[in-house]
């Protein structure tokens, strides 16, 4: 009889464990409702981001032919070395059967985010030179040589030069507008609009292989005029300081 009641539980310890048991079961419910809503909330996620994903590519495929399109119809007029029209239609059209079984099978999984072309896939190279675009063409070399340059000002400042050329960058404006610093500013002719969307365009598909975020390539596009800007007085500056040196030189 002893042993059977030192076996009883205390009612009073009962109904704690009993409280504790109620309240974890409780706090257990709650935790998996707020996993399934979290689980919910992910896969909406991924499907927005499969979505995204597929139209980017689809612009920049569209871009890209654009551009190969635009590139043909300028070297068939004389711009640089004949290419078949056709072919390039051909390719620009039709990826490869691996190409395509690859994208298709991503495409069906969660995770499916379309990776940015390599850059240098884009460009014509022909003799030593890479096409950027409607007939500008720049140094093989000093092309790959840009594409380690760190940092976007860096990037677009040595662009610039290989486009443009330091004599006419020195004599040039960005936007032709004198600056208000100086009252008597005579103002200098602007860069052409044209080669500037080029400069934007290679800024573009730089950025593309490190983001897809569209505010931040709208913010780190915006900054073109300003690096091109700070380098033509870079290059001013330099000027300036060669000419008081041969000043100097030539009065001892």
């Amino acid at each position: 009889m002893d042993s059977l009641e030192d076996a009883v539980v205390p009612r009073a310890l009962y109904e704690e464990l009993l409280r504790n048991y109620q309240q974890q079961q409780e706090e257990m419910r709650h935790l998996q409702q707020e996993l399934e809503r979290t689980r919910r909330q992910l896969v909406q996620q991924a499907k927005k981001l499969k979505e995204y994903g597929a139209l980017v590519s689809e612009m920049k495929e569209l871009r890209d032919l654009n551009r190969r399109l635009q590139d043909v119809l300028l070297l068939r007029l004389g711009s640089g070395p004949a290419i078949d029209l056709e072919k390039v239609k051909s390719e620009c059209l039709e990826p490869e059967p691996e190409l395509r079984s690859t994208f298709s099978e991503e495409a069906n999984t969660s995770s499916y985010f379309p990776a940015p072309a390599p850059v240098m896939d884009k460009y014509i190279l022909d003799n030593g030179k890479v096409h950027l675009g409607s007939g500008i063409w720049v140094d093989e070399e000093k092309w790959h040589q840009l594409q380690v340059t760190q940092g976007d000002s860096k990037y677009t400042k040595n662009l610039a030069v290989m486009i443009w050329g330091t004599d006419v960058l020195k004599n040039r404006s960005v936007t032709g507008v004198a600056t208000k610093k100086k009252k008597d500013a005579v103002p200098k002719p602007p860069l052409s609009p044209h080669k500037l969307s080029i400069v934007r365009e290679c800024l573009y598909d730089r950025i593309a292989q490190e983001t897809v975020d569209e505010t931040e390539i709208a913010q780190r596009l915006s900054k073109v005029n300003k690096y091109i800007c700070e380098k033509i007085m870079d290059i001013n500056k330099s000027c300036k300081n060669e000419e008081r040196r041969e000043a100097k030189y030539n009065l001892q």
